[in-house]
């Protein structure tokens, strides 16, 4: 079949952007409410609810019940590990919440050991469902923590009141807009396949659609509510527009790998248009570890 006839019909383009805007339109909704009440504590709950929803979808792509073997003892650590993360808010801060990340790998690593010498040992198989969980944890908790670590900087508006969530804001609307951008530019001019063997409806003309519309909605963020985020000047504003779209695009290339590893097309059906949890956040995973380091950098 030739790569022409490969394509999707119109009429089947059209339907999936009208669901994914519609989708795209109740979760900017659900996330405007949780913004305006700006009680950190809901912020907090609802991004450990999408990391938890997303590990779930993760361990549901294994097809083979051994590589979900240690789910459970999975989701016991990533509970543990995130009511612990919101422990500062509550005004409960021992030192050794310095090494929650280290301890909470740890602990994953000696659970899923022990729970392994109740079963014979598969060769190196063993060693993948092993290296599967821990990657999960890593992907799916540790690396998506990092919003809510920058929920929980001390960072402020230029009248010195707490500002940290409209760094959130701005982080999750420059990534979220690549992918806008990377969808909608390359639906309407995509030519040129960009990674095939990785990801075949990905192109180098939506590539450049993701950085475009990132690098305009970080100025968009500036201009609209720059006051409340004085870290970001117009130089600030400028590289992180392109650095924050790259990486964002290497988060969802990422989230390809490991479907098509699979040979899943989503990772789940909660959303029309986007798909699950997991395919909602790819991109965050990867932005909000490099905006938490540039924050800590340059407050």
């Amino acid at each position: 079949m030739s790569e022409k006839n490969a394509e999707p019909p119109p009429t089947t383009k059209i339907r999936s952007f009208l669901d994914r805007s519609l989708s795209t339109v109740i979760i900017w909704s659900i996330m405007s409410v949780a913004f305006i009440i700006g009680k950190p504590e809901i912020l907090m709950v609802i991004f450990s609810g999408l990391a938890l929803m997303a590990l779930v979808e993760y361990f549901k792509l294994f097809s083979t019940i051994g590589f979900r073997r240690f789910r459970w003892q999975t989701y016991g650590v990533s509970v543990a590990y995130l009511s612990l993360l919101f422990a500062p808010i509550l005004g409960f801060e021992p030192a050794w919440l310095a090494e929650l990340d280290g301890l909470a790998v740890a602990l994953l690593v000696t659970l899923v050991v022990l729970r392994r010498l109740q079963s014979p040992l598969e060769g190196v198989r063993t060693l993948d469902e092993i290296a599967a969980t821990i990657f999960g944890f890593i992907y799916c908790i540790l690396l998506f923590s990092f919003v809510a670590k920058v929920l929980m900087l001390p960072l402020n508006d230029v009248d010195g009141n707490q500002s940290a969530h409209f760094y959130i804001l701005y982080l999750v609307a420059v990534t979220k807009f690549t992918d806008i951008g990377a969808y909608a530019i390359g639906s309407l001019f995509g030519r040129d396949k960009m990674i095939p063997h990785i990801s075949p409806g990905k192109t180098w003309q939506g590539f450049a659609g993701a950085i475009l519309i990132a690098f305009i909605t970080s100025f968009v963020c500036y201009f609209t509510f720059g006051s409340k985020i004085p870290i970001i000047t117009p130089l600030h504003a400028a590289i992180l527009g392109v650095l924050l779209s790259l990486v964002a695009v290497l988060g969802d290339l990422a989230e390809s790998i490991l479907k098509r590893s699979l040979q899943a097309k989503d990772s789940g059906h909660t959303m029309p248009g986007i798909g699950g949890f997991l395919d909602l956040i790819d991109s965050v995973i990867f932005t909000a570890p490099l905006f938490y380091i540039y924050l800590l950098i340059f407050s």
